[in-house]
């Protein structure tokens, strides 16, 4: 890397877990922008802080959750200040949740961290983190302070927000438009009726279509039109879906909203219930571009098969990296080279054989950016079962391992859309000069 990269890309905070097998880089500095990836509140061993935990006292107050979000934004604080940017300038968080009960808390530290202006949020019910015993994972976006980037907050009307979390729905910050994650809620903050199959029928309507359709027309296009974007400059999406069997009525109506040009997407299954409103079957978070720079949007084409048609692998814009979700998938299946043998089965490891296949495609893509995985800004595991994390894990680059990935893992509880599928892999990356 030569050297006036160096300044542009730098790992901030790299550690090494177990027995020092594992290197994890929490933070990267990558242009203008700041990414935090896999957050908890562990030690450089990767281990609970003991001050978190308090095993002798579990119970004292705050709770838990609320030191455990209390650890994270002190390291986000301190990280952020000593690499040319600040809390206050974070423009995107996303965090996983093991328990419901763990949100409120974490709601409580992130507000008062941000001096209450919340950065868009996307708050996912998952099944399971790489530290068992922690309460949530967190991923930030921040902006450095000599981008000198403008953050102005935009509030439709229409998209109410939960007073307890009292985050932005909307965002633009420099050219970039961050809108967190929606739900087909009204005004009252219930699952509009319109997105329900009515009260006593059958087959009046298919609730996923309805609630997507509804989410597409009455939160997204209002929060990018207000923001100064629409649907053709969404550079990457994040779809969670609390009901796997979704996935193709789904994408009937994502496509058919994106005009069968469809942006970067990851989506992810989750379990039922797996949102803030209980009733939910989908949850939507987009990052666009403002219309005054759409010339600067490159779509990445590359030979990938993907989980659904028509889908761009990946969009670059100013420098970063959007790409789709990635599995390992061929000829619609599971790749061949993952298939145990019926007679021989142990002598396949099939999650690794899946991990090889993915970063083989993320590789492709990366190179048609004309960037290479070194220069990858976030990874983020969605695994059916943590057990398979070490096999996935080994499967990266054994130089990229050393220098340490700004990875996380999370368990979905769920199917991953293809029988035996053990991995969604989510990228993003950066571009050099």
């Amino acid at each position: 890397m030569k050297e006036e990269q160096k300044m542009t890309f730098q790992r901030i905070g790299t550690r090494q877990y177990g027995n020092g097998e594992v290197v994890h880089t929490p933070l990267i500095r990558a242009g203008d922008w700041i990414f935090g990836t896999g957050l908890r509140a562990n030690l450089p061993s990767g281990e609970i802080d003991p001050d978190v935990e308090r095993l002798h006292r579990p119970f004292s107050s705050p709770p838990k959750a609320q030191r455990e979000a209390q650890h994270i934004f002190d390291l986000l604080v301190t990280e952020l200040s000593e690499h040319n940017s600040a809390i206050t300038r974070v423009a995107r968080l996303d965090q996983y949740f093991t328990h419901h009960l763990h949100v409120d808390p974490y709601h409580v530290v992130r507000k008062k961290s941000l001096q209450g202006q919340v950065a868009p949020s996307t708050s996912i019910l998952i099944k399971g983190l790489l530290n068992t015993d922690a309460c949530m994972d967190v991923q930030m976006i921040a902006s450095t302070l000599q981008s000198t980037h403008a953050f102005d907050p935009v509030a439709p009307s229409k998209l109410n927000v939960p007073t307890t979390s009292g985050y932005a729905p909307c965002l633009r910050v420099g050219d970039l438009i961050f809108v967190a994650g929606q739900l087909a809620r009204d005004a009252s903050g219930q699952i509009a009726a319109s997105a329900q199959v009515p009260e006593g029928q059958l087959w009046n309507g298919t609730r996923i279509k309805l609630e997507t359709e509804y989410l597409i027309e009455h939160r997204l296009m209002p929060a990018l039109a207000a923001a100064g974007s629409n649907l053709d400059l969404v550079l990457k999406a994040q779809v969670y879906l609390s009901n796997s069997c979704d996935l193709a009525q789904f994408w009937q109506v994502w496509a058919k909203a994106f005009g069968n040009r469809i942006p970067p997407t990851t989506v992810v299954p989750v379990a039922h219930p797996g949102f803030g409103t209980k009733e939910a079957s989908i949850e939507i978070n987009l990052i666009a571009a403002h219309q005054d720079a759409a010339k600067d949007i490159k779509d990445i084409d590359c030979d990938v098969e993907l989980i659904g048609q028509h889908m761009v692998p990946a969009r670059s814009f100013q420098q970063l990296l959007f790409v789709a979700g990635l599995m390992a998938i061929e000829d619609g299946g599971l790749c061949h080279a993952s298939k145990p043998s019926t007679s021989a089965p142990y002598y396949t490891d099939s999650a690794r054989q899946q991990s090889l296949n993915i970063l083989a495609k993320a590789k492709t893509i990366f190179k048609a950016a004309q960037t290479d995985l070194s220069y990858l800004t976030r990874a983020i595991h969605f695994q059916s079962d943590l057990n398979e994390f070490n096999s996935i894990y080994q499967a990266w680059d054994p130089e990229l391992r050393r220098a340490g990935l700004p990875f996380t893992a999370v368990e979905v509880g769920s199917e991953l859309f293809v029988n035996d599928a053990a991995l969604i892999l989510d990228l993003w990356g950066y571009i050099p000069r």
